[in-house]
């Protein structure tokens, strides 16, 4: 496919991406702004705690989708052009941004069946993998690097190692429900793992020693 060389072209592609997760972002709060309705007799801690379903789901999603959206900059900032591959990629990972506060509602609404953690951790692990095949067609695509960065910094690693372990979490959750969301903790352990892969794996170009 082509690339799109023309910075206005990337420029207008990022700021809508970062349009679209500023709006998906947004739309997580209503579901709390709805609660205020059943206020009633209730304390304000009272409220909290009859609805904590709620309150929980849209913290857990801003920060996923927040580490997205930081995933994606990071990249973003590593590109000087875009092709078809990028753009369609993305877009796919825009529309898992957007889908997100749907999962986010019913999990509000079923809090931990396994219908609502499939669905919920499987459009996360849809969104990593969107991101994972952004960062691996870049690494290998000279023509979208922007000048001066290192090889080193467009390395497909963290990505790649984000979306394995969001699989796992996938499996773990739905084998032992008891777990349920606390699988995500997994992401935790996303730097070490990607050091550990570093180090084992070849950089380009270096010649063997011996």
């Amino acid at each position: 496919m082509s690339t799109v060389r023309t910075s206005r072209g990337l420029d207008r592609f990022v700021t809508f991406v970062d349009a679209v997760v500023a709006i998906a972002i947004t739309l997580l709060v209503l579901p709390l702004v709805d609660i205020t309705a059943d206020v009633g007799e209730q304390t304000l801690p009272q409220l909290l705690r009859s609805h904590t379903h709620e309150v929980y789901a849209f913290l857990l999603s801003f920060a996923v989708i927040a580490r997205l959206w930081r995933a994606h900059h990071r990249l973003g900032e590593r590109m000087d052009a875009y092709d078809g591959v990028v753009l369609h990629a993305t877009t796919s990972w825009a529309l898992t941004i957007v889908f997100l506060p749907f999962p986010t509602a019913l999990v509000s609404v079923y809090g931990t069946d396994r219908s609502s953690i499939a669905l919920y951790i499987g459009t996360i692990l849809l969104s990593s993998a969107c991101l994972s095949l952004v960062a691996w067609h870049v690494e290998r695509t000279p023509a979208l690097h922007r000048e001066g960065v290192e090889r080193s910094e467009l390395s497909a690693v963290p990505s790649v190692v984000n979306t394995v372990l969001l699989a796992v979490a996938l499996v773990l959750a739905l084998l032992v429900p008891a777990v349920n969301f606390f699988t995500l903790l997994l992401l935790a352990l996303a730097q070490p793992a990607t050091r550990w892969w570093t180090r084992r794996r070849p950089v380009a170009g270096a010649r063997p020693h011996g």
